[in-house]
């Protein structure tokens, strides 16, 4: 093990909302790289096991209905605990993952930054999808206090140019990890299909993960009805519980369009255990973004071995090649995305041949090992700046 490179990973969201396979493939990638490692994240997080990895389930009850300025301070509150504690374990490098610009997550810059560690900061998110954030400037000013900024493709670094003004060279660009290792013990569909509550035969298509307005649910649901009507053994699952949204919404659009009986709800938190039967249950996949960075959703499937239909934005359409490890459809047009999905539902030995290139594009480009190793060697650079 390298002690020079002693890494703390600061990540607050964890179990609560899925981020912990992304934070224990991190983690992972990083000790087989020779890293000293130890994890910060919020009390909803299971300890993993990982021998090596030092783990503090640190960020207590920032979660939930009660106050935003309470649970903002408990935030504040718990990464001030974690940096003392990782200047104290002598972690060298603060590394940070930062999603929706809130006030909170500048703050931690600044206060990584004053207790004299390197300060390497993931942007999830370069353009905040919360209503609630601080601004442009001040998101612009912690950045610029970071020693380097990754991000997972190139759309996010462009705009962090463009609209931040970062220096390029500060950018390194790092792509997210593959779930092969996650999914290996899927059940078979017809068991995954009777948990679930889904008919046992016909084609399944899955939307999954939060339902936030810019995900594009209400273009699925548009397309539906025409879907339904070339494919009638189809069913819609859709899975997730709604991010600073109503679903009421959605369900006002299903039972305007006469689809109720074409649709399965799930409309709640997927806990990670059963994270499987949704795959290994669904002929599709299903991403109509109107904008993204990066998904955990699209890496999921593909490492589940299942096809996936995305819209053609740049987030996504530096990952998937048309009809070779998915399906492009025209972003916000539900008649585009309902052709797609009627082809590629009425096509089973393509959309297999699509799923298994799926498989093998992440399997290639998205191994946490090799991810390890491209941020192992950031921090060497950082370290001897």
């Amino acid at each position: 093990m390298d002690e020079d490179i002693a890494v703390a990973i600061i990540e607050y969201i964890g179990g609560h909302g899925g981020m912990d396979y992304y934070d224990f493939g991190l983690c992972r990638g990083l000790l087989a790289a020779g890293c000293r490692v130890s994890l910060y994240t919020c009390d909803e997080t299971t300890q993993p096991v990982m021998p090596g990895l030092h783990f503090f389930p640190i960020y207590r009850n920032v979660f939930g209905d009660g106050s935003r300025w309470i649970r903002a301070f408990r935030y504040l509150r718990g990464s001030i605990d974690a940096l003392a504690k990782a200047v104290s374990r002598g972690d060298k490098i603060c590394h940070l993952h930062l999603f929706t610009g809130e006030i909170e997550g500048v703050a931690l810059v600044v206060l990584a930054k004053l207790s004299a560690r390197k300060v390497i900061v993931t942007v999830h998110d370069v353009e905040s999808f919360s209503p609630v954030a601080a601004s442009q400037a001040s998101v612009a000013r912690a950045y610029l206090l970071a020693d380097r900024l990754v991000v997972h493709n190139q759309v996010s670094k462009r705009e962090l140019v463009e609209k931040l003004g970062v220096p390029p060279e500060t950018i390194q660009i790092i792509p997210s990890g593959n779930y092969v290792g996650d999914v290996t013990a899927s059940p078979d569909r017809a068991q995954a299909r009777r948990v679930l509550g889904l008919p046992e035969s016909g084609k399944t298509v899955l939307f999954f993960g939060q339902i936030k307005d810019v995900k594009g649910l209400d273009i699925l649901i548009e397309a539906f009805p025409e879907v339904a009507r070339k494919v009638p053994e189809v069913t819609l699952l859709i899975a997730g519980r709604p991010w600073k949204t109503d679903f009421s919404a959605y369900q006002t659009l299903i039972n305007r369009l006469g689809i109720n009986d074409k649709c399965v709800l799930h409309i709640r938190y997927i806990p990670n255990d059963q994270l499987p039967s949704y795959f290994a249950a669904a002929d599709i996949v299903v991403l109509p973004y109107r904008k993204i960075y990066q998904s955990g959703v699209i890496l999921l499937a593909m490492s589940s071995r299942r096809a996936v239909v995305v819209s053609d934005i740049p987030g996504m359409t530096e990952m998937i090649t048309d009809e070779q490890n998915g399906y492009l459809f025209a972003a916000g047009s539900a008649a585009s995305l309902a052709d797609r999905l009627i082809r590629a539902l009425h096509d089973d030995l393509g959309r297999a041949s699509v799923a298994a290139r799926a498989l093998e594009y992440v399997r290639q480009n998205h191994d946490w090992e090799q991810i390890g190793e491209q941020t192992a060697s950031l921090y060497r650079t950082v370290l001897t700046r």
